[in-house]
């Protein structure tokens, strides 16, 4: 599903910034592999606290764009990576395994 471009004109800097962090922090990242909300503080230089980035992570859980993994990692869901593929201008990483089409 493409992502309105309006909706990431009005989207919060914060989310824009920490879904733009993960192929900033690791360009070699899989579909659905997350960070730890310590890296993705480190990936933004102190830009947001622990405390910000852990609510924001939250709160896209929340709306279905990140799964929170044992307490710590930030998970993006398909839709999370095409919010970071349409912030970044890249492409969703490959999957490990091609989607099945019956």
């Amino acid at each position: 599903m493409p992502i309105d471009n309006q909706y990431l004109v009005d989207l919060p800097e914060i989310y824009r910034s920490i879904l733009a962090a993960y192929p900033r922090f690791d360009s070699t990242r899989k579909v659905g592999h997350g960070l730890s909300y310590q890296s993705l503080y480190s990936a933004l230089e102190g830009q947001y606290t622990p405390g910000q980035i852990m609510t924001a992570c939250k709160n896209m859980a929340d709306g279905n764009v990140m799964q929170i993994k044992q307490r710590i990692f930030a998970c993006p869901t398909p839709l999370g990576e095409e919010l970071i593929a349409a912030i970044t201008g890249n492409s969703i990483p490959e999957q490990e395994v091609p989607p099945f089409n019956p």
